[in-house]
C-alpha cells in the first residue's frame, strides 16, 4: 500500500484511539470529509496500524441500497466474528443477533444485549470497530453506534466513523452523538498541497512528474486524492513514462481525467453540492451565502454544508467569494453543466442580485452573462451601469453595457438615446462603430440643441477614421442651422469642434477658425463664451503661439464665476494654459479653487488632470514632495488606457528622479510600459519622463529612443511646444553625453528659437540653461545668468536651483569663485528646501569645489529640518492636526505625513507630542494663510509671472 501523504495529523490522531483500545479505555473519531479526500485509505490505514496489537478489527463499509436494511451495518460488523456457541446462548428477551423483527422488544435493550456481546468479544482482544460511509448506515445501527460510543469508557473498544460532508442524507443520529463528545476528536482532512501533489502521484505511479507537470496536475485537481487518482489512471493509459510528460500534455490528461471522474465524485454528494458547484461556475465569483443559496435553488443551511464540501475537497476557493479552484476545474464544470443551464441560474442570480439590493454594476455585469429575455427591468439598470462606468471613465465597460442594453431590447423611444450614448462612448475606442451609431441618431433628429450635442462626437470618430474634411463639413453644416437667437449653442459648438479638430492637428482647427471667424473676440460673458476662449487658448498653448496671448486668453476664460453648469473644461484648459505660460500662482489659484468647489463631482478624467496639473505646477514651484503625492493621487485617478494616466505618470516619475528615489522611479517606468502607446499629446510628456530616467541610468541610446517618440509624437500632431516637453534640449544633453556636440548645439539652438517664440520666462530659461551647459567659458556664464535672472522673482524655485547650479559651477571655471560661491549657495538653500537630493548634493559638492568651506550640513536637529518641514512642524506643534496643516498650506494630507515623518527622524522623536519641546531651538512662527484670491475679475499680467 503506498504510504499516505500529508495525513500525519489525521495519522497520529488515530494512533491515539488504538493506543488506548490497547491499553483499556476505548474511545472513538469522526472522520469527515467530502468525497475524494481520502477517507476509506484512513480507515485502510488505521486497520493496518490494529493488526499488530492483535486487535480484533470489524470492519462495515455503508451503502445506499443498505440504507433500509435494518441492522445492516451491525450485521456486516459482526457476522463474521459470532459462533454457534454465541448463537446459543440464552440472552433475556432476544436472539444473540436481532434478525430485524421482534418489534415487541424494545430497541434499547436490544442495544444493551449487543453492547453486551461487543463486550465479551473484547475479552479475548481489544476490538476496533471501522465504519466507513457511515451517511448511509441504517437508522438502527446508527442508533446502536451511537448507544456504544457514549459506553466505551474503561472497555478496549474503539470506534472510528468516516462520514461524507454534505452527503444529502437527513442529519444521522452517530454522527450527532459523535460530534456532540468534545472527547472525540473530528478529523477533516484538507486537499494536498502543491508538494504533496507531486508526491502522492509519485508514489502512485512509481516515477515522478516534471514539477512544472505536476504543478499543472495540482492545479486541475485542487489537490483531491480522488481526482489525482484519475489523473494516474489517465497517466497509465497513455503508456508514456511520467518523466516524459511535458506540461501541455498534462494539462490534456487532467481534463480528460476530471470529465470522468468528476461526475462521480460530485454524484456522491447530494444534489446541493452538485447545484452549488454549477452556480460557482456559472457566477465564476459568488460574494455571499444568500446570492449562492437562492442561485443554486437551495436553502441557506444546505448551501454552507455544499459550499463548505466544495472547498475541502479543492474545488473551489474558500470564500466567500467563492470561485472555481482552476480553470481546469471550471471548464470540465461547464461542460457538464451546459450553457443552457448555465445561463439560467446566471439570469436567476441577476434577479436575486437585484432583490438583494446588490450595486447596480454587480447586477449589470451578470446580465453581460445572460442572453436577452426582453425583461423590462434590465434595460434600466444597464443604463444606470453605464452611468457609473462613465463617471469612472470606463469606456469599454461603458460600451458593454449599453450594446447590452439595447439587445434586450429597450422601448422604441429609449434606443435613440441609448444608441447615441453607446456612439459618444465608442469614439475613442472604436470610431467606425461610433460613427455608424451617430450617423443613425443624428438621421432621425430635428432637434437642433440635440444635434449640437451630438454632431462634435460624430466629428471626433470622423477625424480618428482619417476623414477631417467630412467632420470640417459636418460642424459647418451644423454651424449654418443654429440661429442667431441661440450664439450660446453655437459658442459651445465652435468650442467642441476646435477640440475635435486638434485631435487630428491643430492646423486643421486653425483652418476652420480662420474660415468661421471663430476667433471673433468674444467677451466672455457667457459659459459658451468661456469655453470657447479656454478652447482657444490650449490650442494657441499647444502650437506654441505666443505665451502672453494664450494667457490673456485664459484670464478672459476665467474672468467670471460661473453657475455649477459652467463647464470643468473652461477650467482645465484654461490652467493649463496658465502653467505653460509661466503664471505658476495662478494656475495653483485656479486648481485649489476648483478643489474647494468640489472637484469630487467631475468625471474622472478631468479630476486626474487636474491633480496630475497641480502635481506640475507644485513640481515647478520646488515642493516636490508635494508633486509626488498628488502625481500619485492623479495616477490613482487614471487606470491604465485613460487618457491623461501617461501624464499623470510622468509626473511621478519627475518628482521620485528629483527626490533622489532612482529605484521606484525604474519602477514606475516598468509599469507604464505594461500599456501601448497612444497619440495623446499626454503620451509626450511620458516619453520624456522615461527618457530623463535612462538618462540618468546611463542608457543614453535608450533615452534617444524614447525622446525621438516624444519628437515624432509632437511634430505630426503639430503640438511643438518647449513649454510643454522641452523634448530637444533633453535630446542636446544626451547628444553632448555620447560626444555628438554638433547635433546637440544644433537641437539647443532651436529649442531656444522656439522658446522665445512661446516667450514664457520658465521655457525660455529652460533652453538657456541647457544651452550654457553645452557652451563652455564665458558664452556659457551668459546663457546661464540670463536663464537665472528670468527666473529671479518667479515662482520656478526647481528651475532657478539648477539654473544657478549650473551658473556656480561655469563661474568657478572662469576664474570668478566669488560669485560661483553665491550662486551654489542660494542653490544649495533652494535644493534642501524643495527636498531635491541630488541637486543638493551636487550644488554641496560644487561649493566644496571653489574653495568655500560650507556648514557642514546637518542629519539631525532644527538646523536639519528643511523650510518645509520646518513649516509643518511648526504647526503640527501647536496643536494642528494633518488635515488641518494640509489644508492651511494647500497641499495634500500624504504630503504633511510625508514631511512629519522626516521631522521626528531628523528631531529623534517619536511623535508630535515631543514637538513643542523639540523645536524650543528656534522660533515658531505663527503663520496667517489668507484664502487664495477669487479669480472672478480678470487678474493682471504680472510680469514676474510672465
Amino acid at each position: 500500500m503506498t504510504p499516505l501523504v500529508e495525513r500525519a495529523t489525521e495519522l497520529q490522531s488515530l494512533d491515539v484511539l488504538l493506543g488506548q483500545v490497547l491499553a483499556g479505555n476505548g474511545t472513538a473519531a469522526l472522520i469527515d470529509a467530502p468525497a475524494g479526500a481520502g477517507k476509506s485509505a484512513l480507515l485502510a490505514e488505521a486497520a493496518t496500524r490494529a493488526r499488530p496489537g492483535k486487535a480484533q478489527v470489524l470492519r462495515a463499509r455503508c451503502c445506499p441500497q443498505e440504507a433500509c436494511a435494518p441492522w445492516g451495518t451491525v450485521r456486516q460488523l459482526l457476522d463474521a466474528r459470532l459462533s454457534d456457541k454465541d448463537l446459543g446462548l440464552p440472552v433475556p428477551g432476544q436472539a444473540p443477533l436481532p434478525e430485524g423483527h421482534g418489534d415487541q422488544v424494545l430497541p434499547v435493550e436490544r442495544f444493551h444485549d449487543l453492547y453486551l456481546l461487543l463486550l465479551r468479544l473484547s475479552r479475548q482482544a481489544p476490538v476496533v470497530l471501522l465504519v466507513d460511509d457511515a451517511h448511509h448506515a441504517d437508522d438502527l445501527s446508527q442508533q446502536w453506534l451511537a448507544y456504544l460510543a457514549r459506553r466505551l469508557d474503561g472497555v478496549p473498544i474503539g470506534l472510528a466513523v468516516a462520514t461524507r460532508t454534505a452527503s444529502g442524507a437527513a442529519c444521522a443520529a452517530l454522527e450527532t452523538a459523535l460530534a456532540a463528545c468534545p472527547e472525540f476528536p473530528r478529523l477533516r482532512p484538507r486537499p494536498l498541497s502543491e508538494q504533496g501533489t507531486a508526491h502522492h502521484l509519485a508514489g502512485r505511479l512509481g516515477e515522478a512528474l516534471e514539477a512544472d507537470s505536476a504543478a499543472v496536475c495540482h492545479a486541475a485537481t485542487g489537490g483531491n486524492p480522488g481526482l489525482l487518482d484519475a489523473v494516474v489512471d489517465a497517466v497509465a493509459r497513455t503508456g508514456t513514462p511520467p518523466p516524459q510528460i511535458t506540461r501541455e500534455q498534462a494539462a490534456d490528461i487532467c481534463s480528460r481525467a476530471l470529465l470522468r471522474a468528476l461526475p462521480l465524485l460530485l454524484n456522491r454528494h447530494g444534489p446541493a453540492v452538485t447545484a452549488t458547484a454549477t452556480a460557482v461556475t456559472a457566477l465564476g465569483r459568488v460574494t455571499g451565502l444568500p446570492l449562492l443559496a437562492r442561485t443554486a435553488g437551495i436553502a441557506m443551511p444546505a448551501a454552507e454544508q455544499a459550499v463548505t464540501a466544495l472547498e475541502d475537497a479543492g474545488l473551489v476557493c474558500a470564500g466567500p467569494p467563492w470561485r472555481p479552484r482552476s480553470a481546469a476545474l471550471a471548464q470540465v464544470l461547464t461542460a457538464l453543466a451546459g450553457e443552457h443551464t448555465l445561463g439560467a441560474v446566471r439570469s436567476r442570480a441577476a434577479e436575486t442580485l437585484r432583490d438583494l439590493g446588490a450595486a447596480t454594476p454587480e447586477i449589470a455585469d451578470m446580465l453581460l452573462l445572460t442572453a436577452p429575455e426582453g425583461q423590462a427591468w434590465r434595460v434600466p439598470v444597464l443604463c444606470e451601469a453605464a452611468r457609473v462606468a462613465d463617471e469612472r471613465s470606463d469606456l469599454p465597460a461603458v460600451g458593454a453595457y449599453l450594446r447590452r442594453a439595447l439587445a434586450e431590447p429597450p422601448e422604441d423611444t429609449d434606443r435613440p438615446a441609448l444608441l447615441a450614448r453607446l456612439g459618444i462612448a465608442e469614439v475613442h475606442l472604436d470610431p467606425h462603430s461610433a460613427a455608424s451609431h451617430l450617423r443613425t441618431v443624428l438621421e432621425g433628429e430635428e432637434d437642433v440643441r440635440i444635434r449640437a450635442t451630438l454632431v462634435p462626437h460624430l466629428a471626433g470618430a470622423l477625424v480618428r477614421t482619417g476623414r477631417a474634411e467630412a467632420a470640417v463639413a459636418l460642424l459647418d453644416e451644423l454651424a449654418g442651422q443654429i440661429g442667431e437667437d441661440d450664439r450660446e449653442t453655437l459658442y459651445r459648438l465652435w468650442a467642441q469642434g476646435i477640440l475635435v479638430l486638434m485631435e487630428e492637428t491643430p492646423h486643421v482647427a486653425d483652418a476652420w477658425i480662420a474660415r468661421g471667424n471663430i476667433a471673433g473676440d468674444p467677451a466672455g460673458a457667457s459659459p459658451g463664451q468661456r469655453l470657447l476662449l479656454a478652447a482657444l487658448a490650449l490650442k494657441a498653448t499647444l502650437t506654441g503661439q505666443c505665451a502672453h496671448t494664450a494667457a490673456d486668453l485664459a484670464y478672459r476664460a476665467l474672468a467670471r464665476s460661473g453657475p455649477t453648469e459652467e463647464p470643468a473644461l473652461t477650467t482645465a484648459f484654461a490652467t493649463a494654459t496658465l502653467l505653460h505660460a509661466g503664471r505658476l500662482t495662478d494656475a495653483a489659484r485656479c486648481c485649489d479653487q476648483l478643489v474647494g468647489d468640489g472637484l469630487h463631482r467631475q468625471p474622472v478624467p478631468l479630476r486626474s488632470l487636474f491633480m496630475a496639473m497641480r502635481a506640475k505646477i507644485s513640481h515647478r514651484m520646488g515642493d516636490i514632495a508635494s508633486a509626488l503625492s498628488l502625481g500619485r493621487q492623479a495616477l490613482a485617478l487614471a487606470p491604465p488606457g485613460q487618457r491623461y494616466q501617461p501624464y499623470a505618470t510622468a509626473q511621478v516619475i519627475h518628482a521620485l528622479l528629483d527626490l533622489g528615489a532612482g529605484e521606484e522611479a525604474e519602477h514606475a517606468c516598468r509599469i507604464s510600459y505594461q500599456s501601448p502607446a497612444g497619440c495623446h499629446w499626454s503620451w509626450a510628456t511620458l516619453h520624456a519622463a522615461r527618457a530623463r530616467n535612462h538618462h540618468a541610468q546611463g542608457n543614453h541610446h535608450a533615452a534617444l529612443d524614447e525622446l525621438e517618440a516624444c519628437a515624432r509624437l509632437m511634430q505630426d500632431r503639430g503640438y511643438d511646444n518647449p513649454a510643454i516637453v522641452p523634448w530637444r534640449s533633453h535630446a542636446a544633453l544626451v547628444h553632448q553625453d555620447l560626444g555628438n556636440h554638433g547635433t546637440a548645439m544644433d537641437l539647443a539652438d532651436e529649442e531656444l528659437v522656439r522658446a522665445r517664440r512661446w516667450g514664457a520666462p520658465h521655457t525660455i530659461a529652460t533652453s538657456l540653461r541647457i544651452l550654457g551647459r553645452l557652451r563652455t567659458g564665458v558664452d556659457a556664464v551668459t546663457s546661464l545668468s540670463e536663464a537665472a535672472s528670468l527666473l529671479q522673482g518667479t515662482p520656478a524655485r526647481r528651475a532657478l536651483a539648477h539654473t544657478l547650479t549650473d551658473l556656480g559651477e561655469a563661474l568657478h571655471t572662469t576664474g570668478r569663485p566669488g560669485e560661483a560661491r553665491q550662486a551654489l549657495r542660494e542653490a544649495l538653500d533652494l535644493a534642501d528646501a524643495s527636498g531635491a537630493t541630488p541637486l543638493s548634493e551636487r550644488a554641496y559638492r560644487a561649493l566644496l569645489v571653489t574653495g568655500a568651506r560650507p556648514r557642514r550640513r546637518r542629519q539631525s536637529g532644527v538646523s536639519a529640518l528643511t523650510e518645509r518641514e520646518h513649516r509643518i512642524a511648526s504647526l503640527a506643534a501647536t496643536g494642528m492636526d494633518n488635515q488641518a496643516i494640509a489644508s492651511a498650506l494647500f497641499v495634500s494630507r500624504r504630503t504633511v505625513e510625508f514631511h512629519l515623518t522626516h521631522a521626528y527622524r531628523k528631531l529623534a522623536i517619536e511623535g508630535r507630542a515631543e514637538l513643542s519641546t523639540a523645536l524650543t531651538t528656534s522660533h515658531v512662527t505663527q503663520l496667517s494663510l489668507p484664502a487664495p484670491p477669487s479669480l472672478r475679475s480678470r487678474p493682471s499680467l504680472p510680469g514676474a509671472e510672465a
